[in-house]
C-alpha cells in the first residue's frame, strides 16, 4: 500500500525529532494490528487524531 508507506516514512523521518510524548504515542499505535492502523490512518483519520493527537501532523 503506497499510502501507508507514506506514513511511515514519515514517522521514520521524523523520528529523531520527537519528543517523549510522540515517541509514547508512536509505541502505542505500532501496538495496533494492521487492519487498526489503516483504518485510523486512511478511514477515520478525526478517530486518530483524537487517540494521538501529538502524531497528526504524519498522517496528513
Amino acid at each position: 500500500m503506497k499510502e501507508t508507506t507514506f506514513v511511515v516514512k514519515k514517522l521514520i523521518a521524523g523520528f529523531q525529532d520527537m519528543d517523549a510524548n510522540q515517541k509514547d504515542e508512536l509505541n502505542k499505535l505500532l501496538d495496533l494490528n494492521d487492519q487498526e492502523l489503516f483504518d485510523l490512518i486512511f478511514k477515520n483519520k478525526r478517530l486518530f487524531s483524537e487517540k494521538f493527537p501529538k502524531l497528526k501532523k504524519f498522517a496528513n
